[in-house]
């Protein structure tokens, strides 16, 4: 059997960062899906794929030149890139062309009408995502000019630890996957500012009126008696067993498990009953 080394970028996606992200996407796919069955008839969705952590310079080296490459800045200073290989775009542009199936996957570079209704879709998209943000206010994403070689945008240096979250699109024709590039440290103090922050509120105080009819537990305890295992197993119908509690003494009545009140044993009606002789906080 052979075994498979570990990779610990697979778990980023437990994190609470990638928690995060995924409910902003699922928030962010209505308003995409909305958009995409007016244009093309279809409701397309947004989901999250992968999502690992490296230095950029190790991502850089992994993107072809020929992607195409677009810069986007979260609320006005957090500089980002959305990326991905031209035969992902045709994809997508594919159901706004109308086409019945999809193209051989090929990355030669866009016509103009295919890279015009590609910066038309990461317009749509940068909406989506701003619209479907978690915090009190809609995201500001201001979107740069779509084209290719990342090299040439010198958005990160080449040390920085990099969050890359892959974007699936799932059109007509299948599923496109677009990369979107955003600085870890940056991306982790806004979800922490924007919405995090929010959660580590106040929590609410419901009214005295809610609290005061609140159900809680009440215990009155007759006794106890310990009874060896032998004697135990003989118990018939009838026979009597001691407890510990005398008769002329209070018994003890429990509110949640904890002591609260001394009782006496009685009646009311046809239901037993027992009247409250001591609170223990008097």
């Amino acid at each position: 059997m052979s075994i498979r080394p570990f990779d610990f970028r697979e778990i980023a996606a437990l994190d609470d960062t990638a928690v995060a992200l995924r409910t902003w996407f699922s928030k962010s796919t209505s308003f995409f899906s909305d958009f995409w069955d007016e244009a093309t008839g279809y409701s397309a969705k947004l989901g999250l794929g992968s999502i690992t952590n490296d230095p950029f310079e190790k991502i850089l080296d992994g993107i072809p030149r020929e992607d195409l490459c677009c810069a986007a800045t979260l609320e006005g200073e957090i500089q980002s890139m959305w990326y991905a290989p031209p035969s992902q775009f045709r994809l997508i542009v594919g159901d706004l062309l109308g086409l019945a199936e999809a193209e051989e996957e090929n990355n030669d570079p866009l016509g103009a009408i295919e890279l015009d209704l590609s910066a038309f879709l990461i317009n749509r998209l940068a909406e989506s995502v701003a619209q479907g943000w978690m915090g009190d206010n809609e995201l500001s994403i201001e979107l740069g000019t779509l084209g290719n070689d990342a090299r040439k945008l010198r958005l990160f240096r080449g040390k920085d630890l990099i969050a890359k979250i892959c974007i699936e699109i799932e059109c007509k024709l299948g599923t496109a996957k677009l990369n979107w590039l955003i600085p870890k440290q940056k991306l982790t103090r806004l979800l922490d500012d924007t919405v995090d922050q929010r959660r580590l509120g106040q929590p609410a105080t419901p009214p005295k009126e809610v609290v005061a009819q609140l159900p809680l537990q009440v215990v009155t305890v007759l006794g106890s008696a310990k009874i060896p295992m032998s004697e135990l197993g003989n118990l018939k119908s009838g026979q009597l067993i001691r407890l510990d509690q005398r008769i002329d003494s209070p018994m003890v009545s429990l509110v949640d498990g904890r002591p609260s009140f001394e009782c006496w044993p009685g009646r009311l009606g046809d239901t037993q009953a027992v009247q409250v002789s001591h609170r223990y906080d008097d």
